[in-house]
């Protein structure tokens, strides 16, 4: 089968990136060509996968997205791909990843319509949006929460038919290993911490998207005689945090680590993730956090949460109140609080499944070159 890939942008650190590389490797491993048609990338190229990129001119995003589109769908005119799967919100996808949740939602309750329909950009963005899952489009939703499907119904009308739920699917290498407490030492060592430092990790890309404003604002509320550390893994200017810290005299406790290719280990260092973002779709790293036995506070807009919560960790409800998160900081670094939350968390990890994501999307795409084909087994 020849299976044709789009992603806008690729880097090795992203969620949607990690997903889109895994899917693509078991595809290829079960025998399948898989090319991918990308606008930038970023870090190693596979050998195993056929990496082409679409030059682009336009400078604007919106700009850049629309020209992608149109480029790719030149492309599937030119040659055959038995399958089209995206990653981004684009026509001339057979199936598409909806790592994100409903744009125009998410627009509407910021801006009215007649705003939104006046300004480029959101035009540009929603018509993509609409190509994907409009009613009078055919493509498959792989959706991986279930307030995803919700929304884009109560839009679009999307047909209930169209979806297709698909699990959590973190890389094997983050379920806690046997010989954990030893790569927590090694790792605490080197991050220069002392044996009785409480370490806060938060990982992201978009600092601001994460909540990392709110991680500090909570951590400014926690009394001095708790010793604690803060690290910031991502790729994100720490430009304005950095002095948001100051302000609140906590930047002697905080360490921005930048883009991680050591994030399994980081998870093994920390006590605690706290992740209160204002949108996330999933929160692929609160699994991971959660499969290497790391409690989480995370907030509810967190399409994980549910994970969260099952784990025995701590859910910031919506609409986000910082008072809420201060308060359940400072009460989850009690001594108590913080050893039943490990407890808890080392529980779950034992028997979490969070693994399966990319087989079942390639047992999806499987099908559906059968029945296309009139393939029986």
């Amino acid at each position: 089968m020849k299976i044709a890939m789009t992603l806008f942008k690729y880097f090795p650190y992203g969620g949607l990136q990690r997903d889109f590389l895994r899917m693509a490797r078991v595809c290829a491993d079960r025998g399948h060509r898989v090319t991918v048609f990308a606008g930038e990338w970023t870090g190693d190229k596979p050998d195993w996968l056929d990496i082409r990129m679409i030059p682009l001119k336009k400078w604007s995003n919106h700009g850049r997205a629309a020209e992608f589109e149109r480029k790719f769908g030149r492309i599937i005119r030119q040659e055959t791909f038995d399958l089209t799967v995206g990653f981004n919100r684009m026509a001339y996808l057979d199936f598409y990843f909806a790592a994100d949740n409903c744009l125009i939602m998410r627009d509407r309750a910021r801006h009215p319509d007649w705003w939104l329909g006046l300004v480029p950009r959101y035009r540009a963005w929603h018509r993509q949006e609409r190509a994907v899952v409009g009613r009078e489009a055919d493509t498959v939703i792989m959706y991986i929460t279930p307030h995803q499907k919700r929304d884009y119904q109560a839009v679009y009308g999307t047909p209930a038919e169209r979806f297709r739920y698909l699990p959590p699917g973190i890389d094997v290498t983050c379920r806690r290993p046997e010989n954990a407490q030893e790569k927590r030492d090694v790792k605490r060592r080197e991050l220069g911490l002392s044996e009785n430092e409480i370490l806060l990790l938060l990982v992201g890309s978009n600092f601001r998207g994460k909540g990392v404003d709110r991680l500090f604002r909570a951590a400014a509320q926690v009394p001095d005689s708790v010793h604690y550390r803060i690290f910031i893994a991502g790729d994100c200017s720490p430009k304005g945090f950095e002095e948001l810290a100051e302000e609140l005299n906590i930047r002697s406790r905080v360490t921005f680590g930048g883009g991680r290719g050591d994030v399994a280990d980081l998870l093994l260092a920390a006590d605690l993730m706290v992740h209160p973002a204002r949108d996330e779709a999933t929160g692929t790293v609160l699994t991971e956090a959660l499969a290497a036995g790391l409690p989480v506070i995370c907030s509810e807009a967190c399409g994980f949460h549910n994970f969260v919560e099952e784990s025995g960790g701590i859910v910031t409800r919506e609409p986000f109140r910082q008072a809420e998160l201060d308060q359940q900081l400072k009460q989850a670094l009690t001594p108590e609080s913080l050893t039943e939350l490990k407890r808890r968390a080392l529980e779950y990890s034992r028997t979490a499944d969070f693994y399966r994501r990319a087989e079942v999307a390639a047992d999806l795409f499987e099908d559906a070159f059968k029945l296309k084909n009139n393939i029986t087994l």
